[in-house]
């Protein structure tokens, strides 16, 4: 594949409503997901974790950025770090999922560091000839909390999270954010390109009506708008004032409206009644992902707080098993040889905007 070719035929200066979408290259061939990891993944702030999970000394969460590791890690002075779970020695990775830690000791050979990534035992290393342990220091990379999220970026960011995502913390205050709690973790496998999760993510409600009917019961779908920021967009729609209710969805789960939020390039937030929830799209090959949900509510204690939190994650569910079969099936057409470019409907201008901006990256020098 003639990768500049393939990357040239998308254009961005185009009106969406003249515009054609990326060709099926960009979703399954692997030459695009390696440039992805270079020039988008490594640019790009990623969510780490929820910020509870990271709240006391020795608490970590392994994070992988494509084919990087990373720890994130409070040290014993309560200072956050994001290092390389990669030991200095021979490679082995040092911990797995998550957990807390008094040292970070490597299972190969012994190798020991502090939590803020110092060299603090090298055992039989001690008679090498210019063995220097301050030189040994897990590289770390920059790391922020906002809100109850944890991002680290895998390169050199060009501003902080809290300063790309001020206007999008702003509009979640509106849906109050103060004593949220996570609650539960779930993980879907998708047999797709990451992309597509995140084009279905950001067709600006277009697909709702058909999909997911339960949701669309519950929704002014003709109020549905999407506003567009620099780096991310966020879709927004209010309850319907006669709510139809299908499968398991009610009313109390979306309360007052919905916020969808998309951060580019992988990650999205859903903000509606009294929870929060987090998609964030990973890429495991050019035609597998897996969408990890992270889950907050606002009341997590006593019996009928447990109930609510069932019933939500069961309506959740129904909606996540919809995405699913439809994002194998887009991208089954994807792949066939039938199927090159498409159009974009005018309510996906966020979509149209993830596209430009991940052209935008993948054009970038490496």
């Amino acid at each position: 594949m003639d990768l500049a070719r393939e990357l040239a035929r998308f254009r961005t200066d185009l009106p969406i409503e003249a515009a054609a979408t990326p060709p099926a290259s960009w979703y399954t061939r692997p030459e695009i997901l390696e440039r992805e990891g270079e020039t988008v993944f490594r640019r790009s702030w990623q969510y780490a974790c929820p910020s509870d999970r990271v709240a006391t000394p020795g608490s970590y969460v392994r994070v992988d950025v494509l084919q990087d590791s990373y720890l994130v890690i409070r040290d014993a002075e309560g200072v956050l770090h994001a290092l390389s779970n990669v030991c200095r020695h021979h490679a082995a990775q040092l911990l797995e999922g998550s957990g807390c830690v008094e040292r970070l000791v490597c299972p190969y050979h012994g190798w020991t560091y502090d939590l803020d990534g110092r060299l603090r035992s090298a055992p039989n290393m001690g008679a090498q000839r210019d063995f220097d342990r301050k030189r040994f220091h897990l590289p770390e990379v920059p790391v922020e909390a906002w809100g109850p999220l944890v991002f680290l970026h895998p390169g050199t960011p060009a501003r902080p999270v809290s300063e790309e995502l001020a206007p999008l913390a702003a509009m979640l205050e509106d849906f109050g954010m103060r004593g949220l709690r996570h609650v539960h973790r779930r993980r879907y496998p998708i047999r797709c390109n990451w992309k597509v999760f995140a084009d279905n993510y950001l067709d600006g409600g277009y697909h709702v009506a058909h999909l997911h009917k339960g949701l669309a019961g519950q929704l002014e779908m003709g109020a549905y708008r999407t506003e567009l920021f620099e780096r991310f967009n966020v879709q927004s729609c209010p309850s319907a004032g006669d709510a139809r209710f299908h499968g398991r969805d009610f009313k109390a789960r979306i309360g007052r409206g919905a916020l969808y939020a998309w951060i580019h390039p992988n990650l999205m937030l859903n903000r509606y009644g009294p929870i929060l929830d987090t998609n964030w799209v990973v890429p495991l090959g050019v035609d597998r992902c897996e969408v990890v949900f992270d889950y907050w509510f606002a009341e997590s204690e006593g019996e009928d707080a447990r109930r609510f939190i069932e019933a939500s994650l069961e309506a959740s569910d129904d909606v996540q098993q919809e995405d699913v079969a439809i994002c194998e099936s887009v991208q089954r057409g994807v792949s066939s040889r039938s199927y090159d470019t498409g159009r974009y409907a005018k309510s996906e201008t966020g979509m149209y905007q993830f596209h430009r901006l991940l052209a935008e990256d993948l054009r970038a020098e490496r």
